[in-house]
C-alpha cells in the first residue's frame, strides 16, 4: 500500500516539475505563464475569502506564499514578478497622492491631527524598545517601529465606504489621521532608501522638497491647461495621467530616490485638479492589477519560515497593533474633546498596519538592512491585522467601554467637539434619525412643520447647521437607545430613520414598537433581504433608496423627451444646490 508520505512526495515532485517546465520555457511564454499562475491562484483564494466575508488583501499574500519557494515553488524566476510589483507600488502611491485632499486637512481639527502625531510617536517609541528587548538590532527595531505606527488607508476607506460611513465623524477623523501618516511614511521612505547617515538624511529630504517644488510649479502652470485639453478624450486623459506617473518616477530615479516617491508626488500634483475623480477611475483597474502582483510578491519572498522562532515576537507585535494602538489612538481622540463612540470607532478602525509598512519593510529587506525573520514577521502581522479589522470595528464599543472607557477620569473628560445646544420649543410629532443624505430632503419638504420635527444625528456640524435654522436637533448615537428616554416624545406619531446601518435600524424598530406601538416607524435598507427582515420585525415602511431611485429614473426616461429632460435637468440642479444649502 502506498503511504501518505509517498503521496505527498509524489505531489511535491509533480509541482516541482511544473515549476521547472515553466522556467525552461522561452522568456515570453515563461513570463505569461508566471503571471497567469499568480492571477489564477490569487483569484481562487480571493473568492474563498470573500465567501467567508473576509478582506481579500491577505488572500494575495497567501497566494504568493503558496506559489513561492516555501510551498509549491511554481514560479522559479521572481525577477519579472518583482519588477511588476515595483510598478504596482508606484501606481498604488500615485493614486494615494491624487486622493490626498488638502482641503480636508485644513478642515480637520487640530485635536485629531495632534492625536495622529502622538499615536505615531508613542507606538513607534514603544515598538522600538520592545523590539530591542526581543533581540532585534537597533536598525531593525527602527523599521519595526515605523511599520507598526502606520495604518492602511486603502483598507480603512474601503471598510467605511462599505458601511456607508465615510461622512461620519469617526471616519473623517480616521481619514485625516491616515493622511498625516501617509505623508510621514513618504518622508520615511526617502530617508531609509540608503545608508542611514546625517548627510544622507539631509540630502534625501532636500531631494523630496525639490520634487515637491517641481510638482507645485507644474500644477500651477502646465498641468491645468494640459489636462483641460486632455479631458476632451477619455483615452488621452488616461495616457497623459500614465505619462505623469512615469515622468515623476524617472525624475525621482535621476535624483537617486525610490521611483515610488516620485509616483506619490506626481499624484500630489494632480490632487487639486477638477478631473482627479475621473483620473482615479481610469487608473484604478491598472493600479489594482499591479497591486495584486505587489502583494503576491510579498508572499513569494517568504522563503524561510521558522514558526517557533517567530511565535513570541509575532504575539507581542500583534498585541501592540490590535490592543495598544487602538486604545492609545482612542485615548488621544477622547482627550481632544470627542465622545466615547467616536474615539472607539476611530481607534479600532486603525488597528492594522499599512501598505506603506509593507513597502518600507520590503525596501529594507531588498537593501539587506532587514533580515528574512523581520520581513516575514511584518508580512504575517499585516495579514492577520487586516483580516481582523472588520471584527475589531464591530466590537469596538464593547472593547472600549469595558476597559479604558470605564475609567472614571476618562468618562469625566469634556466632549466639547461634540457638544451642542438642544432646542425643544414644543412637543414633537416627528422624529428624524439622520439628517444627511435623504434626511436633508425630508427636512426641506417638511420645513413648514419644522417646529414639530426633532432631529437626532451623529454629526455635530449637521446639528449646528440645523440649529441655525431653528430646527430642534440633538447630537446622539442611536446605537444607545437610552438617548430616546430623555426626549420629548409623548406626542410622537412618526419615526423616520435615514441611517443606512442595518443594526441601528433594527434597534429603532424594536425600541419604538415596544415603547409606542402606534407610532409609524419608517427605516432605510440598502439591500432587499435587509428590507424584508425589517418588515418582519415590525417596520411600517422600509425605504430602499436604490429601488426608489431606479423606479423614478425609469419613469422619467420612458415618459420624457429630450427637451423635457433639459428642463428637468435645470430644475434638478437648482434643487440640489438649494438642498446643499439646507445643511
Amino acid at each position: 500500500m502506498v503511504s501518505f508520505e509517498e503521496i505527498i512526495a509524489a505531489a511535491t515532485g509533480s509541482v516541482s516539475s511544473i515549476g521547472n517546465i515553466i522556467s525552461q520555457s522561452p522568456d515570453s511564454q515563461s513570463i505569461l505563464i508566471s503571471i497567469g499562475i499568480v492571477i489564477i491562484i490569487s483569484a481562487i483564494l480571493a473568492i474563498i475569502l470573500k465567501l467567508l466575508k473576509q478582506e481579500i488583501i491577505p488572500a494575495y499574500i497567501l497566494a504568493g506564499l503558496i506559489i513561492g519557494p516555501l510551498v509549491l515553488g511554481l514560479v522559479k524566476d521572481t525577477s519579472v514578478i518583482s519588477a511588476l510589483a515595483e510598478i504596482g507600488i508606484a501606481f498604488l502611491l500615485f493614486v494615494a497622492g491624487i486622493e490626498i485632499s488638502f482641503k480636508k486637512l485644513k478642515e480637520t481639527s487640530t485635536g485629531s491631527l495632534v492625536a495622529g502625531f502622538f499615536q505615531i510617536i508613542i507606538i513607534g517609541v514603544a515598538t522600538f524598545f520592545i523590539s530591542t528587548a526581543l533581540g532585534f538590532g537597533r536598525i531593525e527595531s527602527f523599521y519595526l517601529a515605523l511599520a507598526l505606527s502606520f495604518s492602511s488607508t486603502i483598507l480603512v476607506i474601503k471598510l467605511f465606504a462599505d458601511k456607508y460611513e465615510l461622512n461620519t465623524l469617526h471616519a473623517r477623523i480616521a481619514i485625516s489621521i491616515l493622511l498625516i501618516q501617509d505623508i510621514v511614511a513618504i518622508f520615511a521612505l526617502a530617508i531609509l532608501s540608503g545608508r542611514f547617515t546625517h548627510i544622507f538624511v539631509y540630502l534625501a529630504l532636500l531631494k523630496v522638497f525639490l520634487l515637491l517644488l517641481i510638482a507645485f510649479f507644474l500644477s500651477k502652470t502646465i498641468l491645468k491647461p494640459l489636462f483641460n485639453f486632455a479631458s476632451r478624450s477619455t483615452e488621452l486623459l488616461f495616457i497623459v495621467s500614465i505619462a505623469l506617473v512615469f515622468l515623476f518616477s524617472a525624475l525621482s530615479h535621476i535624483l537617486g530616490l525610490s521611483i515610488i516617491i516620485g509616483a506619490f508626488i506626481g499624484g500630489l500634483s494632480l490632487a487639486n485638479l477638477r478631473y482627479k475623480t475621473e483620473i482615479v477611475s481610469k487608473i484604478r483597474p491598472l493600479r489594482d492589477f499591479f497591486a495584486i502582483i505587489f502583494f503576491v510578491s510579498l508572499g513569494m519572498l517568504l522563503t524561510t519560515f521558522n514558526f517557533r522562532e517567530l511565535i513570541v515576537p509575532l504575539v507581542v507585535l500583534l498585541a501592540i497593533v490590535l490592543i495598544a494602538k487602538p486604545f492609545i489612538t482612542a485615548f488621544f481622540i477622547r482627550i481632544a474633546g470627542y465622545g466615547q463612540r467616536t474615539s472607539a470607532l476611530t481607534g479600532f478602525g486603525l488597528a492594522q498596519i499599512s501598505e506603506f509598512s509593507l513597502i518600507l519593510i520590503l525596501q529594507g529587506f531588498v537593501l539587506g538592512i532587514v533580515t528574512q525573520k523581520t520581513f516575514s514577521l511584518v508580512v504575517l502581522v499585516a495579514m492577520i491585522t487586516m483580516a481582523l479589522t472588520p471584527y475589531l470595528i464591530r466590537g469596538s464599543l464593547t472593547f472600549y467601554s469595558r476597559s479604558i472607557g470605564a475609567i472614571k477620569i476618562i468618562e469625566k473628560l469634556p466632549t466639547g467637539k461634540e457638544k451642542t445646544r438642544y432646542k425643544f420649543q414644543k412637543k414633537k410629532t416627528l422624529l428624524l434619525v439622520g439628517a444627511h443624505r435623504m434626511g436633508s430632503v425630508f427636512i426641506k419638504k417638511l420645513e413648514r412643520l419644522k417646529h414639530r420635527i426633532l432631529v437626532v444625528d451623529f454629526n455635530p456640524e449637521i446639528i449646528k447647521a440645523l440649529e441655525r435654522k431653528n430646527i430642534s436637533a440633538i447630537y446622539g448615537d442611536i446605537a444607545n437607545t437610552e438617548i430616546f428616554n430623555h426626549l420629548p416624545l409623548a406626542k410622537l406619531k412618526v419615526v423616520i430613520s435615514t441611517v443606512p446601518n442595518k443594526e441601528d435600524n433594527i434597534l429603532v424598530i424594536r425600541y419604538f414598537k415596544k415603547l409606542l406601538p402606534k407610532v409609524f416607524v419608517t427605516v432605510t435598507a440598502q439591500r432587499i433581504d435587509d428590507a424584508l427582515e425589517m418588515y418582519k420585525l415590525g417596520a411600517d415602511y422600509v425605504i430602499s433608496p436604490m429601488i426608489v431611485s431606479a423606479e423614478h429614473a425609469i419613469e422619467n426616461i420612458i415618459k420624457l423627451n429630450k427637451w423635457q429632460f433639459r428642463k428637468l435637468k435645470k430644475k434638478q440642479i437648482r434643487y440640489l444646490r438649494d438642498l446643499n444649502k439646507t445643511l
